[in-house]
């Protein structure tokens, strides 16, 4: 028995040896915490940095235009706070244009291009000044223009919009954009405003009032001024109220009517747009077309006085008086391709003849979008319609570029014919208008005419027809339809067909 109890000794481990065992699976299992710790430690700091990455991108997204890579709006507020000077709002106006003939992708080609303009720009009056621009929308942006007074802010914008005139060729077609600058500059009527964001917003925002201040035409860069809030908030009015004042039928149509030099007969009606304003009172076509084409509303306008003068010629033809009538359209308007056919659709509900219609355009709106203009031009002029160039003489029309519209009327604008009682220089263009008009087939007619002595002097040079006050003001149509009934009436000649009363004024 003694020998079975040796050899169980012999086969147990020493104790030194578990000792051994133990400790080292201590140590593995202290490597593989501290491993895990290391990893987890690096797992932690690749996520801090990614999430930095992140959160830096995120920031740059919000602060950034993701086409152009310039600021955005809110981006620019923060670029700009406490740098005081001004902030310019530049439109360059061409966008749509570019998106329209070749499309989005070739409009974002676009806004790139003017990007890499804007971004180069030096101007000479703010040697080692650096600006800051970014990107509000469209082709609209914004320019930080740093160290300046009202005074030499109008000098830099007028140099800012100089480098940005030249055209833009993209895919092989040229584009001139009518750049517009507003301009605000810092100054004591921000006294109230508390330094920082709200600063710089409040420059924004009245940079945006001068850039509609320039929609008049009479300048391309424009400073703010105060009274402009106020002719702003008179806009906003116009802009909100229009589409319920023409529900109302606040927004009404009155007619002037043309006369024939020759035979002193009615032969057609001028209609003009008139706003009867619950608070404003009166508002004439000058005062609230811009604000509905600036916005994209003048679409509404131009059906509501097709609709009134086509249901008012129909009422004349039915009392057996053929008279044309004229109605103003916008280059906006030529913007739409379906305006054609809105056009055939009102002619046929109201079974007047297309050659009752003149639609007038202006000289400067015809060629500043003459391709745009011209292809609806033409499809207008197939269906039968009238056109005229109204207010001629005083846009850049060569005789060269008339040839060349389908138009059968120029209308002299009535500045020159007024001033034909006094000015012998305004007599000579008017002369001019009427050769250069026959020369080219076209019906000539004189706007303004409020004295005898120039209807006779028109009547001389052979001015084809006129309107003005001396035959009588523009009146509302029921006003209008009286003063018809007024006029001595010719009878038709013995033996002729039945036709319309020829109406002696």
């Amino acid at each position: 028995m003694t020998p079975a109890r040796g050899a169980s000794a012999v086969a147990s481990p020493a104790p030194a040896l578990w000792v051994l065992i133990v400790a080292a699976l201590l140590l593995l299992m202290l490597a593989a915490a501290v491993v895990g710790l290391l990893v987890q430690r690096v797992r932690r700091h690749r996520h801090d940095v990614e999430a930095a990455a992140l959160a830096e991108r995120l920031r740059r997204d919000a602060h950034h235009d993701p086409l152009t890579g310039l600021r955005n709006r809110e981006g620019f507020l923060h670029a700009v706070t406490g740098a005081g000077g001004a902030v310019a709002v530049v439109d360059l106006s061409l966008l749509d244009q570019v998106n329209d003939t070749l499309g989005h992708a070739r409009g974002e080609v676009f806004v790139r291009l003017a990007t890499e303009r804007l971004v180069d720009v030096r101007l000479p009056s703010l040697t080692g000044r650096e600006l800051v621009a970014a990107r509000l929308e469209g082709d609209t942006f914004a320019v930080h223009i740093p160290g300046v007074d009202g005074h030499d802010a109008h000098r830099a914008g007028e140099e800012l919009r100089e480098r940005l005139l030249a055209p833009y060729v993209v895919e092989g077609v040229r584009f001139e954009p009518p750049v517009v600058v507003g301009i605000a500059a810092d100054g004591p009527w921000l006294a109230d405003v508390p330094a920082g964001p709200e600063r710089t917003a409040a420059l924004l925002r009245r940079a945006d009032v001068a850039l509609a201040a320039t929609r008049d035409g009479v300048e391309a860069v424009r400073c703010y001024e105060p009274s402009m809030g106020e002719r702003a908030a008179r806009r906003l009015r116009l802009i909100r109220g229009f589409s319920a004042a023409v529900g109302r039928r606040d927004v009404r149509v009155d007619f002037q009517p043309v006369v024939s030099l020759g035979e002193r007969t009615v032969v057609g009606v001028e209609a003009l747009a008139r706003w009867d304003h619950p608070e404003l009172g009166l508002l004439l076509p000058d005062e609230f077309v811009p604000v509905l084409e600036a916005t994209g509303q003048i679409a509404e306008l131009t059906t509501f006085v097709l609709d009134e003068s086509l249901a008012a010629a129909r009422r004349w033809l039915d009392r057996g008086m053929r008279l044309s009538v004229a109605v103003n359209v916008s280059v906006g308007n030529l913007g739409t391709p379906g305006f054609p056919e809105e056009v055939a659709t009102l002619l046929a509900a109201h079974r007047v003849p297309a050659e009752l219609l003149t639609l007038e355009l202006t000289e400067s709106g015809v060629s500043s979008e003459r391709e745009i203009a011209l292809p609806v031009m033409r499809r207008l002029h197939a269906l039968g319609c009238h056109l005229a160039v109204d207010d001629f003489g005083t846009g850049q029309s060569s005789l060269a570029h008339l040839r060349r519209l389908p138009v059968d009327q120029v209308k002299i604008d009535k500045s020159f014919v007024l001033g034909m009682g006094t000015e012998y220089g305004d007599v000579a263009v008017v002369r001019a208008i009427v050769e250069m008009g026959h020369t080219l087939g076209l019906t000539v007619v004189a706007e303004g005419v409020e004295q005898a002595a120039v209807r006779a002097t028109l009547a001389e040079m052979g001015c084809d027809v006129a309107q003005g006050y001396l035959v009588s003001r523009p009146l509302p149509a029921r006003c209008f339809d009286s003063w018809l009934e007024s006029l001595e009436a010719h009878p038709d000649e013995p033996g002729a067909a039945p036709g319309p009363r020829t109406l002696i004024a």
